[in-house]
């Protein structure tokens, strides 16, 4: 997403655990991401430590999420 000009950043909705909100969740825009440095998502007004993520999204469709298995592995 961030290193490949061919993906549109703003494609991707990021799910994080967010203790502060009453839903528990934060939802974060891929284009809202700086860069990802020692296991921190860089925004322009916080770092989020890549172990809250729960699901990525593109384009509306789940392309990775906490404790699914990948396609084609056991």
């Amino acid at each position: 997403m961030l290193h490949d000009p061919n993906d549109d950043p703003s494609e991707y909705v990021i799910y994080v655990i967010d203790r502060g909100s009453s839903s528990g969740l934060r939802r974060i825009w891929g284009d809202e991401i700086q860069d990802v440095k020692r296991g921190f998502l860089v925004l322009w007004n916080a770092e989020i430590p890549v172990h809250r993520v729960i699901r990525v999204e593109r384009g509306g469709r789940v392309i990775w999420e906490r404790g699914r298995r990948a396609r084609g592995r056991r």
